[in-house]
């Protein structure tokens, strides 16, 4: 089965980013989470925007952790453009090499339980880093930014809830049984490094 990639694009102002792309990522882990959920309520740019996130030592970790890598890859003056994706895998048996001709088989023979990372669905979102050079640009910037961020965070909500054909059995009911990996790919290098992060198995 393909995965399935979701893509979104927004402009916002640089010191917006920071809560925009926390709420993003914890709305998508949210709706993809198949453990025992605790949900925790929360707010952001003046209270404009609520939403829902995992209260789980990992997640929030993990977030914060990427949201910070985000930061520190836009720089601090100018514009630019920053991808960030989050990719959900299921641990499969890796394949066996293919039949050569004679029945023989080509390449080097796996490990016996040796298994691979393969991606079902990925979220690849756009980010390009806005100045604001006067108060009234910066009060426009933020009533743009509750825009999109509502807009951004009703699309995962729709899209979630709409496309599950994809999404693998659930072999082990206990925990959360699809890992999740959070990539940020700054600059000049976006499309090359995305290429290079995507292919899996194995997602640096």
């Amino acid at each position: 089965m393909e995965r399935k990639v979701v893509t979104q694009e927004l402009s916002l102002e640089r010191s917006l980013i920071q809560d925009v792309a926390k709420a993003l990522l914890h709305t998508i882990i949210f709706h993809r989470y198949f453990g025992n959920v605790t949900p925790k309520s929360n707010t952001i740019l003046s209270s404009a925007v609520t939403y829902a996130s995992v209260d789980n030592t990992d997640v929030l970790r993990t977030v914060d952790e990427k949201v910070a890598e985000l930061m520190q890859a836009i720089p601090a003056a100018g514009e630019s453009r920053t991808r960030m994706s989050l990719h959900f895998t299921e641990t499969k048996p890796r394949r066996k090499p293919s039949s050569a001709w004679f029945g023989k088989t080509s390449g080097p023979k796996s490990k016996k339980g040796e298994d691979e990372e393969v991606c079902w669905e990925e979220w690849a979102i756009t980010i390009n880093s806005k100045v604001a050079r006067t108060e009234r640009e910066r009060n426009q910037m933020l009533a743009s930014a509750q825009d999109q961020a509502k807009d951004a965070l009703f699309l995962v909500i729709a899209q979630a809830d709409t496309h599950k054909d994809h999404i693998p059995l659930i072999a082990d009911p206990q925990g959360n049984p699809f890992p999740y990996h959070i990539t940020i790919a700054p600059g000049a290098g976006l499309w090359s490094s995305m290429i290079k992060r995507a292919i899996l198995p194995g997602i640096s």
